[in-house]
């Protein structure tokens, strides 16, 4: 069908047939993808791998495109901007819905104008130590910390989802702890290892190299359940911080006006490319943890994830570059 053929057929129909219509020939141009952030980090190496699968089954490039700066917001901004027909997405996150509360001058309402359609993996994170603080397991280091008022951790820079971790982390345990954000993962774990720095929170795929090789300790990682990528590492609930669960993922966004069968042909698509085995290899030696979920499923995710996110970013003021 030619595009005048369609638009004329579109004309003929009601708004939710038009949209169903639409979706069936959707996608019938090239997309684009808005990545947030710089090229190379996480972010951008899962959209890509995902991206590049789903352009291989629908036959219909995808091009990604790095959009920092602004605090994230230019990539949403622009999306805000097109035209809301699925042709242009970006990334998130869990608490891309919270983006506001973070940042209180973004131009837009990140939980009413942005949908966000399907996840795409998982980071585990850890919380790590220097070989100079005195304790083998969370209940001596929430022992240690008590005794030490306002022990500093560190994390890969302020309002990121380790920040948020470790504000949970000292709320859940009662302690005073003092955060420092770095520009990035790197400088915070060099300073561990150098025992510069207590306490820091960052990605597992960074800390398990140097935990390895005996030059820093970890104590647990953050999510509800223990991580494919390192099994015999424990959780922090199970080391004594029962109901502690701090993870974080990236996921694919569109614009609220964008149709719902397009948004769910979307999720059936990302779903499909996330669950294929190269993709998974892909995600899996980067560190990164492969994650699908139905449309309901991940309603509910979401809102837990907001509902979990929101008192502790209220009550302690947490904001970008702060």
């Amino acid at each position: 069908m030619n595009r005048r053929t369609l638009i004329k057929s579109l004309a003929a129909l009601g708004p939710a047939s038009a949209a169903s219509a639409f979706a069936q020939e959707y996608p019938a141009r090239p997309l684009r993808l808005l990545v947030p952030y710089t090229a190379g980090g996480g972010t951008d190496l899962a959209a890509r791998v995902v991206m590049k699968k789903l352009s291989e089954q629908w036959a219909q490039p995808i091009v990604v495109e790095n959009k920092p700066g602004a605090g994230a917001a230019l990539a949403y901004i622009e999306l805000l901007r097109s035209k809301p027909d699925g042709y242009v997405l970006t990334t998130g996150s869990g608490v891309t819905s919270l983006l506001n509360l973070l940042n209180s001058k973004l131009p837009f309402d990140a939980a009413t104008e942005l949908v966000q359609v399907a996840p795409l993996a998982s980071v585990p994170i850890v919380l790590v130590a220097s070989n100079k603080v005195p304790a083998g397991n969370v209940a001596e280091l929430i022992a240690y910390v008590k005794q030490h008022p306002g022990l500093s951790f560190g994390t890969p820079g302020p309002a990121t989802p380790h920040h948020l971790a470790g504000v949970l982390f000292a709320s859940m345990a009662g302690l005073q702890m003092t955060h420092v954000g770095y520009r990035g993962t790197a400088p915070a774990v060099q300073d561990v290892v150098g025992g510069h720095l207590p306490l820091a929170i960052v990605g597992l795929s960074t800390a398990i190299q140097f935990a390895r090789s005996g030059q820093l300790k970890v104590f647990g990682v953050g999510s509800s359940r223990r991580s494919g990528l390192a099994p015999d590492i424990p959780t922090l609930a199970e080391g004594g911080l029962a109901g502690y669960d701090a993870s974080y993922w990236y996921d694919i966004c569109v614009a609220s006006g964008v149709p719902q069968p397009v948004v769910e042909r979307l999720h059936a698509g990302i779903t499909k490319a996330v669950q294929d085995h190269d993709v998974r290899a892909a995600l899996t030696a980067a560190g990164l943890e492969p994650m699908a979920a139905t449309r309901d499923e991940y309603r509910l995710m979401l809102g837990s994830e907001r509902a979990k996110w929101e008192p502790v970013i209220r009550a302690n003021n947490i904001q970008m570059g702060s």
